[in-house]
């Protein structure tokens, strides 16, 4: 009996090595090109021909790219977002995100006057707490996937994060 433990035991620590290597899905990466009132849709095959098994928002990031097992000259990749697992269009990912599922800084604020800030909210409307502010034309913005209505959780450069308008917010 302890004979086969020890192989087993062996078997299993090389087996969790190398799997990720083969199975893991490298940096993450976010969505690009895709209109604001748009989504990149999710389908169960690399190909339009599959159903659509559901849709990534216009700006997210956290895409986690399977990036060995794209497919018809790379273009078609195998993607995990939000627990679900798909194939999307491979022209549409950035891979410029990091592994926390924020990318780098893909916007700029505008429409704010000099002398003015633009206030990041802890929710999604006006109604929410102050958290901290962005100066005028301040493009350190991270836009995330999160958003309701005009709204989107985003986060500076720096790291603080939360909810501002996006009417405020250019997309680069």
């Amino acid at each position: 009996m302890k004979g086969w433990i020890f192989p087993r035991a062996v078997a299993m620590a090389l087996l969790m090595v190398a799997s990720p290597l083969i199975t893991m899905p490298t940096r993450a990466a976010c969505v690009t090109g895709v209109a604001g009132w748009d989504v990149l849709w999710m389908r169960a095959g690399p190909s339009v021909r599959y159903r659509r098994i559901g849709g990534i928002g216009p700006r997210a990031c956290g895409v986690r790219v399977y990036w060995r097992r794209c497919v018809r000259g790379g273009r078609w990749c195998k993607v995990r977002y939000q627990g679900r697992v798909g194939w999307v269009n491979a022209r549409y990912l950035d891979e410029g995100g990091d592994d926390a599922g924020w990318s780098h800084p893909n916007a700029c604020v505008v429409g704010v006057a000099r002398g003015d800030v633009l206030w990041m909210r802890a929710g999604p409307s006006v109604r929410y707490r102050r958290v901290a502010s962005l100066p005028p034309r301040y493009c350190g913005v991270i836009v995330t996937d999160h958003c309701r209505g005009n709204w989107c959780q985003v986060r500076a450069r720096e790291g603080v994060g939360g909810w501002v308008n996006m009417r405020y917010i250019l997309m680069r």
